[in-house]
């Protein structure tokens, strides 16, 4: 309800009308500043690309040089006529010949620093030479995929890179290493075919990327086939293994087999129309303040005088006679609040005039029925019954005087409005002792949190409910019955339970019921004039009083089901809420 007013205020308007005239500004800057970024990112993302296809032809070249060598070399006849001849290079008869061509691939592979290792393979044997190692074992090697795929090339450049993670790998290539192979002799009548391999380190190629890293957080990852061959720096990768690649800024460029792809953090690509972004949204949070500032401002000074009388009209209708508005203002504001204070202070005196002449005559009918009824004449007469009742033997009618006694001295007796939940329950015994002698077909059974037992309750409010469930639901029916008494803390207050398995109410009366006892708050709580004030009066007056006792938080439900019983519940707040 107070979300709904406050919905309703002239200052939550104004609020709103303001911040209403700031949304196209706010529009505006947050596209703007979306719109120069996405600029921003166009133009780094063309500078980048070609960037990287720059880089590319670089590589290529490597490549080319390499298809250029191996072209140079697999053609000299120095080298292929002697190769041809030999059955198995390592053969004892042939050291002379490997160790010509060893030193003649030496000379043509020192023309370019970036071949580290130059070997050619023997079909038929399965051996080689190395420029490193000299001669070299391979059993297996034509079975090996590199090598199919060089004879299955008939002469063209296989460009190989060997990784931890390919099936084809071998135990004499070097994952550090770029090989590029081809057939010695394409012409060759041999049975196997030869091969040259000549392998460069892959620092050639870091070294022709390495240029695009700007930061410590960029990698440049290069690919052959999209396959992976390197990249620059691993530990940039990981916040995209993260699951953060939003937070980095990706452009790749391919050019026939070689590919490359950068990867930086766009907070450095972006850094200074960030600070722009948050330039702007400063503005825009500078802005809502302001408005919401200069509408609690206009508020106060048209609005608040409305909310102070406002204000004084609910506590002058919820029965605080003594509202009234105090302001200093000279306005048309002042005229108002001053014929309200004279409105209030009439109305006032009328009110208490007819309230005292209806205590007088309350506090008279009631010191009548005080006259009428004298509670140690009460007490004297039950005790000379009793006292009649056990010198005859008399044990029911002894019980039910002396339970009846103790009912009627802590209910007319000690001038206190509230007892404590125990004494309560033990006062209310006494009573139900008494209707057990009227019919012992209803056992009770009670369930009383410890917590509970010292609380102070208002006296009285559990006897009318108690009554009910006996004379109404237990004693109704034909069956032996349970009354069901419980208490426990809920939310702040507490719960008592009255239960019974008599025979319940019907739906359509307990609907009534609930209707009526709906109409009771703490601001209503006299029974309604006429013939529906006698209905339902012990659970009328046990709504009223805690009503007016607790406040309006307290309450009272009924839940019935016909045949089965019926549940009576008391919710009870710790504390009271004070009269406004």
């Amino acid at each position: 309800m107070k979300v709904l007013d406050r919905l309703h205020s002239i200052q939550y308007k104004l609020t709103i009308t303001f911040l209403l005239i700031l949304t196209p500004l706010v529009c505006v800057s947050i596209f703007a500043s979306g719109y120069s970024q996405s600029i921003v990112s166009g133009q780094v993302s063309d500078r980048t690309q070609g960037a990287l296809l720059t880089t590319l032809e670089y590589v290529n070249q490597l490549t080319q040089s390499m298809d250029q060598q191996t072209l140079l070399i697999g053609s000299n006849p120095n080298i292929v006529d002697v190769w041809n001849t030999v059955d198995n290079p390592l053969s004892p008869d042939h050291l002379y010949e490997l160790h010509t061509v060893q030193q003649q691939l030496s000379a043509l592979t020192n023309v370019n620093g970036a071949i580290k290792e130059a070997f050619i393979l023997h079909g038929d044997s399965e051996n080689g030479v190395s420029t490193l190692v000299g001669g070299i074992r391979w059993p297996g090697v034509k079975q090996e995929l590199w090598f199919k795929r060089v004879v299955d090339a008939r002469g063209g450049l296989v460009v190989h890179v060997p990784s931890a993670g390919k099936a084809d790998q071998s135990a004499y290539l070097n994952k550090d290493m770029i090989y590029y192979a081809r057939l010695l002799d394409v012409l060759s009548n041999n049975k196997e075919p030869n091969v040259l391999v000549l392998a460069v380190d892959k620092t050639s190629f870091r070294k022709i990327i390495q240029h695009l890293q700007t930061s410590k957080d960029t990698n440049i990852a290069l690919y052959y086939n999209n396959d992976f061959v390197l990249e620059t720096n691993q530990a940039a990768a990981l916040p995209e293994q993260a699951g953060d690649s939003p937070k980095l800024f990706s452009s790749k460029a391919d050019n026939g087999f070689w590919s490359i792809q950068l990867k930086q953090p766009k907070q450095e690509l972006f850094k200074a129309s960030h600070k722009l972004q948050l330039l702007t949204y400063l503005i825009v949070l500078i802005s809502v303040v302001l408005a919401v500032w200069i509408a609690w401002l206009v508020y106060a000074a048209i609005a608040k005088p409305l909310q102070q009388l406002s204000a004084a009209f609910k506590q002058f209708a919820a029965g605080n006679l003594t509202a009234r508005v105090v302001h200093r203002r000279r306005d048309e504001f002042g005229y108002v609040m001053n014929g309200f204070n004279r409105m209030a202070e009439a109305q006032r005196l009328l009110i208490e005039d007819d309230y005292e002449k209806e205590l007088r005559l309350a506090k008279s009918e009631f010191s009548l029925l005080q006259s009428q009824i004298n509670p140690h004449f009460l007490y004297n007469t039950l005790d000379s019954i009793y006292s009649v009742a056990l010198k005859n033997n008399i044990r029911e009618i002894s019980e039910m005087v002396l339970n009846l006694a103790r009912f009627f001295r802590v209910s007319l007796g000690k001038g206190r409005e509230t007892f404590t939940l125990e004494e309560t329950l033990q006062h209310l015994m006494y009573y139900i002792r008494v209707q057990q002698f009227r019919s012992d077909r209803f056992a009770v059974d009670m369930d009383i949190a410890e917590e509970t037992k010292r609380i102070p309750v208002l006296k009285l409010i559990l006897q009318p409910i108690v009554e009910n469930a006996i004379v109404h639901g237990l004693e109704s029916t034909m069956q032996e019955g349970t009354l069901h008494i419980r208490s426990r803390l809920e939310n702040g207050c507490l719960r008592l339970e009255i239960e019974d398995t008599g025979t319940g109410i019907p739906p359509d009366k307990l609907a009534h019921m609930r209707e009526e006892l709906e109409a009771i708050t703490s601001r209503s709580y006299r029974s309604r004039q006429g013939s529906a004030a006698a209905v339902y009066y012990g659970l009328k007056n046990v709504k009223s009083r805690i009503k007016m006792y607790y406040g309006e938080q307290a309450e009272l439900q009924i839940e019935s089901e016909a045949g089965t019983g019926t549940k009576v519940s008391l919710l009870i707040p710790l504390q009271k809420e004070e009269p406004s």
